[in-house]
């Protein structure tokens, strides 16, 4: 039986959280938050995480409840896997042109 917890966590990911047991083999899919688990298993073993939150819809990640352990590590907020897709790293690309034609742009007359 998976014990009892917040379906909240401390790095403040939203999702529609369903709890899985660390023992479950559906978490052999997942990774884990960095900022829920900054030492990945070590942080599970640490913080004594016997359950895992996840959300199947949009998320990859393994994430733990507010009821476990202490504050998650914040300082890699928004620090994701992808950096160079984030707004900021495509505004210092020197290739990226900010000149954008629109529909109604192409059917000229006034707007």
């Amino acid at each position: 039986m998976t014990p009892e917890v917040t379906l909240e966590t401390p790095c403040l990911a939203n999702g529609r959280w369903q709890r899985t047991a660390v023992d479950s083999t559906r978490v052999a899919d997942f990774d884990f938050c960095s900022q829920c688990f900054p030492d990945g298993e070590a942080t599970v073993d640490e913080k004594g995480v016997e359950t895992f939150l996840f959300t199947a819809k949009n998320g990859s990640k393994l994430h733990r409840s507010v009821d476990t352990g202490d504050d998650a590590d914040t300082s890699e907020f928004g620090n994701h896997d992808y950096p160079d897709q984030n707004l900021a790293a495509k505004l210092a690309d020197p290739t990226t042109s900010l000149d954008h034609e629109f529909e109604w742009d192409k059917q000229g007359g006034d707007a």
